[in-house]
Parts: C-alpha cells; sequence; structure tokens
C-alpha cells in the first residue's frame, strides 16, 4: 500500500517526485493544469523525458486531476465540448508521461435529475474523450459528497456511468474517503467499512477500485458537505482510517492525501506519518521505493571576459586659496 498526497508541479512537472520525497509520500497525484481553468496542459520535451526519468526511478504510482470545471451532466453544449476536450487532452498527456490515469468529478446534473438520459450523455461523452485518447491511460470517476445536485456521490450512480459504458476496463474509481462519509457510507468503522465495500462490489465491482483520496472529514456521517479534515481530526478519525485499511479492497491500493495541512498549506509530512502509523498498526508492509538520482549542482557564475574597471574616485572641488 503507497500512502502519498497530491503535490504541487509549480515550477515543473518533474519536481514533484523530490517534493513528494521531502515529505514521506510514496505516490503522487497532480494536476497537469491549473484546476480552475480550462487551460490545456503543456509540457516540453525535455520535462517529459525527465518526469518518465524520476518516476522510473522513484517507483511511486502517479495520478492526475482533473480540472474543476468538467461537468459532463451539463446541458450546455460549449461546456460539454471543453469538458471532453480537457479529459482528450488530460489522458494524451498522461499516456505520454507514464501517468497511470486522470481522477475527475463528473459534475452537476443541475436540478435536472437523474435518469436514463443523462447516464447516457454522461456516457456519450466520457466515451468520446476515450476514443480521442486511445491509450492505457485509467479514466478514473471520483465519488462525490452529495451536496448539490453532484453526480457520482453513490456507488450505484456510478455503477449505471459503467455499466452504461459496457464495462469498459479503462473506467475506473477513486474513493474519497471524507465524501463517502457524507454520503452516509460509514467508513469509520470495521462493520461499516465491510457494508460500505459489500454494496460497492455489488454495484461496481471492487476490482475496478484504483485510487484513494485519503481525507478526514470535518462534517459527520451523512452530512452531505465536502469538508476535507487532516488525518485523525474529523469524524472518521484515526480507528477509522484502520478500519479501511484492514479491509482487502483498499490493501494494493495507493492512497493520496487531499488534506488541508497542519500548517494550512495542504499535505505535509504529519499527515503523511499518521496514515504510515496506521498501515504499521494494521500490521501492512511499505512498499519499497527507489531512489532519486542526485540533484545536479548549481552552476557557477560566469565570470566577464573583460577585468572590470575600478570606480571613478569622485572629483573634490578645489580649495579656495586664503588671501
Amino acid at each position: 500500500m503507497h500512502l502519498g498526497a497530491h503535490i504541487s508541479s509549480a515550477g515543473g512537472v518533474e519536481k514533484v517526485f523530490e517534493r513528494a520525497q521531502a515529505i514521506g509520500a510514496e505516490a503522487v497525484q497532480i494536476f497537469p493544469s491549473a484546476p480552475q481553468q480550462w487551460k490545456a496542459p503543456a509540457f516540453t520535451d525535455d520535462q517529459v523525458a525527465q518526469f518518465r526519468d524520476l518516476h522510473a526511478a522513484s517507483k511511486m504510482p502517479a495520478f492526475f486531476h482533473g480540472v474543476y470545471l468538467i461537468n459532463l451532466g451539463s446541458k450546455d453544449e460549449a461546456l460539454l465540448r471543453r469538458s471532453v476536450e480537457s479529459l482528450t487532452q488530460s489522458l494524451r498527456w498522461a499516456g505520454k508521461l507514464g501517468v497511470s490515469g486522470v481522477i475527475f468529478h463528473v459534475g452537476s446534473h443541475l436540478g435536472q435529475g437523474w435518469d436514463e438520459a443523462l447516464v447516457r450523455q454522461i456516457c456519450k461523452h466520457i466515451r468520446e474523450a476515450l476514443e480521442a485518447a486511445p491509450n492505457d491511460t485509467l479514466l478514473v470517476l471520483e465519488n462525490n459528497a452529495g451536496q448539490g445536485n453532484c453526480i457520482g456521490g453513490t456507488w450505484a450512480e456510478l455503477g449505471a456511468i459503467i455499466r452504461g459504458l459496457d464495462n469498459d476496463p479503462r473506467v475506473t474509481i477513486c474513493i474519497d474517503t471524507c465524501h463517502a462519509l457524507a454520503m452516509n457510507y460509514d467508513i469509520s468503522t470495521d462493520a461499516g467499512c465491510e457494508a460500505a465495500m459489500e454494496s460497492f462490489d455489488k454495484e461496481i465491482g471492487v476490482d475496478r477500485l484504483v485510487a484513494v483520496h485519503a481525507n478526514d472529514s470535518k462534517i459527520p456521517l451523512g452530512g452531505l458537505r465536502d469538508r476535507h479534515e487532516n488525518i485523525g481530526d474529523g469524524f472518521i478519525g484515526l480507528d477509522g482510517f484502520a478500519a479501511v485499511m484492514r479491509h482487502p479492497a483498499f490493501r494494493d491500493v495507493p492512497f493520496f492525501l487531499e488534506v488541508p495541512g497542519l500548517a494550512g498549506n495542504g499535505p505535509d509530512i504529519e499527515n503523511v506519518m499518521r496514515l504510515k502509523a496506521i498501515r504499521a498498526g494494521v500490521g501492512l508492509a511499505a512498499p519499497v521505493l527507489g531512489e532519486l538520482p542526485a540533484a545536479p549542482a548549481p552552476k557557477p557564475a560566469k565570470r566577464s571576459a573583460t577585468t572590470p574597471k575600478p570606480p571613478k574616485r569622485p572629483v573634490r572641488a578645489a580649495r579656495k586659496t586664503q588671501q
């Protein structure tokens, strides 16, 4: 079981593995582009090569997270086209970089309700993205917290989308623990986790679970709100994450922290260490990771070809001769 985090790719996507290593993370999730914009991902050939080399050296699982603007439940054709294009670009770049999958939120039905017509619409556009990016990259549906008119809050809704795609093997699932609790799946106890995953297996199949967003919750069971909390400080608690890790469905699935962090700066070493302590407590082994190559020494500043002239001395005013 790899315990990782969402990692900033600011300054270059190739920097994420060193940043992950700095907080003890064993897997990385990244935004390939700004999450609140439609701007397409763009990486240089050198960045792609460096990322692939460091990815292989680190032995860390890596996933993309799609932009938050995607909505496959909209009636707005322009928004649907942008959503499909965003997913397509993310899938293509994931293939070039060797990233396992693209995790994304399906969107909202905006009050029109959940019905067969909506499922057909969602499946049509997911199929378009998959066909436009014919590689092995997984498209990963994330469960929602149930607020508003969000799609995919229940296992049944996610399962209906997968069946509508003829059980395409590229379509898989990421469980967000905070969202699951908000939707009344009581993963905070062994019995509750067993019941939740039995339902998951019936509606979806545990073989489709490929990632976990490991987030505690500021909102109690069934609260229908998405409010992430640091591990052990919310309504799931340390015992709840132990129940999750003990369940066999999660044993070989990477976990990604999306917590606020103790200083409010996102996933940090303390939250990673809390997950690692829970893993050790339930008797699971840590994965064997690779070593990243040493960073190259900074190049010395170049000297000027010519010797700089000494600064001119200030000219002093001549003294007046006393009469």
